[in-house]
């Protein structure tokens, strides 16, 4: 079954880059509109990025984990 889950490891691991960027797209907005941790409102563009990436974090579990049953159960390449 490790062989067989290449492409699994690999939309898992991208994925993962993506919440990396997300996160840092954050950080950034923090600085740009001077709203310290653990603050999270003040302007609404900041409250618009923060709830982006907080929607995208809600979510990530359930994307991975039906992800990897549908790439173990069914095809992984129909999957990915």
């Amino acid at each position: 079954m490790a062989g067989n889950s290449i492409l699994l490891t690999a939309l898992s691991v991208l994925s993962a880059c993506q919440q990396s960027y997300f996160a840092l797209q954050v950080g950034k907005a923090r600085s740009k509109y001077k709203v310290t941790p653990p603050a999270v409102s003040g302007s609404p563009e900041f409250e618009r990025i923060f709830r982006a990436q907080q929607n995208c974090v809600e979510f990530y579990p359930i994307f991975m984990i039906t992800l990897w049953m549908a790439g173990w159960y069914f095809n992984q390449v129909f999957d990915t």
